[in-house]
């Protein structure tokens, strides 16, 4: 099972959790802002 949330933490999830491999949530942030920059590029017609 993945561990995800949508960040920040706050006081919800231990910072031990950072390490272990099923904790996904920094990945999950990332994909949020790639996705957002494809959102605006497109919106701005840049592409």
């Amino acid at each position: 099972m993945r561990v995800l949330h949508p960040l920040p933490r706050v006081n919800e999830i231990e910072q031990e959790v950072d390490l272990n491999p099923k904790a996904y949530y920094f990945t999950q942030a990332l994909n949020g802002v790639f996705i957002r920059q494809a959102i605006i590029t497109s919106i701005l017609g840049l592409i």
